[in-house]
């Protein structure tokens, strides 16, 4: 049987360029037929190539112990041959034969996080062929979290080496279709169980040495391992070229990148959000076409450009900033949609590195070359930054925002201000209260655009001085950013003679309590903006920023 099963994968292989197409094999992500995956199975077992879903991305799966399956892999991708690969198992036990030892570390994070996606490197066994390796001591493994990549392992009773389903260098895949647009003809099976969940890759680490070392960011944040392993973690750079084989995938060639030139922006959302608006009409006007992947913040913010050039400029909305599982399960297809547009530029937003976001942001860094747009630097006095938060922020930090511009510009304030709201408990997108929009309408101010954003890190740290409407919100605030104390006050700290305690929530309590907030706020910012830079946290020429 093994042998005429052999026999049969070779002659495939020799005609499958010409006159055969890649099978797909659909199956219930959830409880996969095992009858439909067996049929997987059996040609992982003959030697052959198949792609199948993980909770990562779908990776291309062949007999981790035959050198000439591994060999396939190669071949199909286009796979520096100094490049190793991740072998995949589905049960603990597996490893025994595949490795040399495994440490204490290793074993608490594998019942801390096996299935999953993290990766360890552990000492190879004679078992593991070098090519699975390119070469190095150490074999990378992981336990993947999807039902039809378990059951596939279990199957064909044999450890799976399989990196990501791509051309290599392209956006890896997390759909059966992003498998075929790159591998159609050149693999044998596609095993379809939907869309991935994650989006992004495995984090693989490396526990030999003084410090744990995370070489790929990815699936399982820095953090979760600190507080598994109760020690500190080190992040490698991969920004540095590596001579010799890289001991992790991911860490030497260029991967993610589309064929349309991709720019990564950097800074405060708003500027971002700026930065491509500017760039992007720049490059319109010359008849080239743009995609932008996007926060779902800043996605209105583009919608007069969408108009303005139709069919040219594409918005690819990524997700909420305050959710980056979101931003990291779309990330991979969105960079792939916007090359089937065929646009010549991609701008990306950036975003926190705090958790998943780093292994985001290493993502967007690969697919962009290293290719960044900061903001312009100021020539002039760096402006002075003041933020001012509620908690929903659609009621009273707007309005406080709004009127604080005002009455700064009526009053002859010379010193650039940059202000902007958020909010300690925000959803985001929501417009501003109508109450609210009303009650500065009457000001002369439109309030119309405004839309609503959770706090951030990058808001904290970017503040020269953050100012809220109640206690509560400042504690809040100073409880989870560090960063904060010694910027942060309530709105009666900085204007005790006018306003006495917090400033109450109109929310719900009709137009006259919007109107009866917004008064109170011009009241106290009329008191406040003659003497607002004689705040010790504001007297520096460099804009306040303390040492």
């Amino acid at each position: 049987m093994e042998a005429s099963g052999t026999r049969a994968l070779n002659l495939s292989k020799e005609v499958r360029s010409e006159f055969m197409k890649t099978r797909v094999i659909r199956v219930d992500p959830a409880e996969p037929d095992p009858r439909a995956v067996e049929e997987a199975a059996a040609v992982i077992r003959g030697g052959g190539l198949v792609a199948f879903p993980t909770e990562t991305v779908y990776g291309l799966g062949a007999n981790a112990l035959d050198p000439e399956a591994v060999a396939g892999i190669f071949r199909a991708k286009g796979r520096p041959a100094d490049n190793p690969v991740i072998v995949h198992v589905s049960r603990p036990e597996m490893l025994e034969p595949l490795v040399t030892s495994v440490p204490p570390s290793a074993e608490k994070l594998i019942f801390r996080f096996w299935p999953g996606p993290l990766t360890l490197l552990f000492p190879k066994s004679p078992a593991v062929p070098d090519i699975v390796t390119a070469g190095l001591p150490r074999v990378a493994i992981r336990m993947p979290d999807h039902p039809a990549a378990h059951l596939l392992i279990d199957a064909a009773q044999i450890p799976v080496a399989a990196p990501s389903a791509n051309v290599s260098g392209k956006p890896s895949p997390t759909s059966a279709s992003d498998v075929l647009e790159d591998l159609d003809g050149k693999i044998d099976v596609v095993l379809d169980g939907g869309p991935c969940e994650i989006g992004v890759e495995s984090t693989v680490l490396d526990l030999f040495g003084n410090v744990p070392r995370v070489l790929r960011p990815g699936g399982i944040a820095k953090e979760e391992i600190e507080e598994a392993l109760g020690v500190s973690v080190e992040v490698v750079s991969t920004e540095v070229h590596l001579e010799g084989a890289p001991p992790s995938p991911g860490m030497k060639y260029r991967h993610y990148a589309p064929n349309a030139e991709m720019y990564l922006l950097t800074g405060r959302p708003e500027e971002q959000r700026d930065m491509a608006v500017r760039r992007a009409e720049e490059i319109l006007k010359n008849g080239q076409s743009v995609a932008v992947l996007s926060s779902s913040e800043n996605v209105p913010s583009y919608l007069g450009l969408k108009d303005k050039f139709p069919g040219l400029f594409h918005v690819l909305e990524l997700g909420p900033r305050s959710d980056p599982a979101k931003i990291a399960s779309k990330l991979f297809a969105s960079i792939r949609r916007a090359d089937k547009l065929g646009v010549s530029v991609i701008l990306s937003e950036s975003f926190d590195e705090a958790g998943l976001g780093l292994a985001i942001a290493n993502r967007l860094k690969k697919a962009s070359g290293g290719k960044v747009l900061a903001p312009r630097p100021s020539t002039s006095a760096q402006p002075v930054t003041v933020l001012f938060v509620c908690t929903g922020n659609t009621c009273r930090s707007p309005m406080a925002e709004a009127l604080f511009k005002k009455v700064w510009k009526d009053r002859g304030g010379t010193r650039d201000m940059r202000t902007f709201s958020r909010g300690t408990g925000a959803l985001p997108g929501m417009p501003a209260a109508s109450e609210a929009q009303e009650a500065m309408k009457k000001r002369g101010i439109d309030m119309s655009g405004h839309i609503s954003m959770p706090l951030l890190p990058v808001d904290v740290e970017s503040s020269d001085i953050i100012v809220t409407m109640t206690k509560a919100q400042k504690d809040a605030i100073l409880a989870r950013f560090p960063k904060a104390h010694g910027k942060t006050f309530t709105l009666s700290e900085l204007a005790g003679e006018v306003i006495q305690g917090d400033v109450s929530d109109p929310l719900g309590r009709g137009r006259e309590a919007y109107e009866e907030t917004a008064a109170l706020l011009e009241k106290a910012f009329e008191s406040i903006a003659p003497r607002l830079l004689e705040h010790p946290v504001l007297r520096k020429e460099d804009g306040g920023k303390t040492e």
